[in-house]
């Protein structure tokens, strides 16, 4: 419990105007400083009730939507059950939101919460960055009816929303990949079209009515068929995205978000044209790795996203991404290309022994970017000197580096 300002300075005028009233024989300043102490007493007892009454309550948050675009309204609602005896006759509510998540209104209102009643305050947020956004805390200060008391109470009301990034068309499309494939796997399309069907090891989302049973009794591992013209080129997506992307720019055109709008264009156009697309994110330590399953693109975007908080990323080096194969247990042979998406400022931190060691395990490598103001940060003579190092310590495994043409920034005023 906290006494306020107004209630130090209420409980000094009444001991004031006692002590002058009594000392010049003032009754009505006598009698006004004991009406004021008087009130000041009730109001004390008064918050006593209240503070029994917060012990009473109870708050949920709902969420309109767990998942939604990023710049996109979200509907939230602080539902406060008072379920004792007692009313709380004000009470300063405040939704503590994560950083990328901002109210249109602020989140704070001042409310009156009746005894064995339910009271929900209704807001608007917009989202304003790809990722996982956790909901935790809701702070209530509650005070006696004059304000002369006051205690502060933080309340648990999780919930989360996760935000997939903004979708548009990039240069790094199928033709590129098409010639990229074309190039390396004779035969092979990007929709597919074999000439010669292949037994391979069974992926989830296979059908199982692909199964070769006969296999599985011989090996004990399930195997299925690619029939004729069912057999597609398979590519490996490494996202690399660092902490420190998200202060690159300003929100929401920041490097970070430059990047994830990239990945979640490119990663579309994959799936879109007809790749079998596996795909790892590195967030904190270690990258998250999402085997294909061939349940669309909304479904994949969801399933990198959820694992990623917004602001966050990758605290390893890039050559933390040679433990994917073996997370998703699959050699690196059965890759038609393997991209990485990164930028020049990620590159130039790079040791290159670690970029080396990308090299020497994925044999197929791309290197794909987004336009960006890199310039702001690194001469244009920095950067062309930099990929000239990338192409030479990658050396024969590395296919190209290609940057996209459109740039991913979008209005601040969306």
């Amino acid at each position: 419990m906290k006494i306020t300002l107004h209630g130090i300075i209420s409980f000094a005028l009444s001991i004031i105007a006692i002590i002058y009233g009594f000392a010049m024989e003032n009754l009505l300043l006598y009698s006004l400083g004991l009406a004021l102490l008087l009130i000041f007493y009730k109001e004390y007892k008064s918050f006593g009730r209240v503070r029994k009454a917060v012990e009473k309550i109870s708050i949920e948050r709902k969420i309109e939507r767990n998942v939604v675009s990023e710049l996109e309204d979200i509907g939230v609602s602080i539902t406060i059950d008072n379920r004792g005896l007692d009313a709380v006759p004000r009470a300063l509510v405040m939704d503590i939101l994560p950083k990328y998540v901002k109210a249109r209104v602020k989140p704070l209102t001042i409310i009156s919460i009746p005894n064995q009643t339910s009271v929900t305050i209704d807001y608007k947020a917009i989202v304003e960055a790809p990722g996982v956004h956790q909901f935790d805390r809701v702070i209530m200060v509650a005070s006696d009816f004059l304000g002369y008391f006051t205690e502060e109470l933080y309340y648990t009301a999780r919930g989360y929303i996760v935000a997939l990034p903004l979708v548009s068309r990039t240069s790094i499309g199928v033709k590129t990949l098409q010639k990229i494939i074309g190039m390396n796997t004779m035969g092979k399309a990007v929709g597919g079209l074999y000439d010669i069907a292949e037994i391979r090891e069974y992926q989830p989302g296979d059908s199982i009515k692909k199964i070769v049973w006969s296999a599985y009794a011989k090996t004990g591992r399930l195997m299925v068929r690619d029939d004729y013209g069912e057999s597609r080129a398979r590519v490996l997506l490494l996202i690399d995205i660092r902490p420190w992307a998200w202060a690159i720019g300003s929100i929401p055109n920041t490097l970070a978000h430059v990047q994830l709008r990239f990945a979640a264009s490119l990663l579309t156009t994959m799936l879109r044209s007809g790749l079998v697309v596996d795909v790892a994110i590195c967030s904190e330590l270690m990258p998250k790795v999402m085997p294909y399953q061939g349940k669309g693109h909304e479904t994949a975007l969801y399933r990198i996203f959820s694992v990623l908080d917004a602001g966050g990323g990758c605290q390893s080096t890039a050559s933390i991404f040679t433990n994917v194969i073996n997370y998703i247990g699959r050699s690196v042979l059965s890759y038609d290309l393997v991209v990485l998406i990164t930028s020049p400022l990620i590159l130039a931190l790079e040791n290159p022994d670690d970029v080396a060691t990308l090299g020497e395990v994925f044999e197929k490598l791309l290197i794909a970017m987004p336009m960006f103001r890199y310039e702001e940060y690194l001469s244009k003579e920095s950067i062309s000197k930099l990929l000239n190092s990338v192409e030479e310590v990658l050396g024969g495994s590395l296919i190209g580096i290609e940057f996209s043409e459109e740039g991913f920034e979008v209005n601040k005023s969306v």
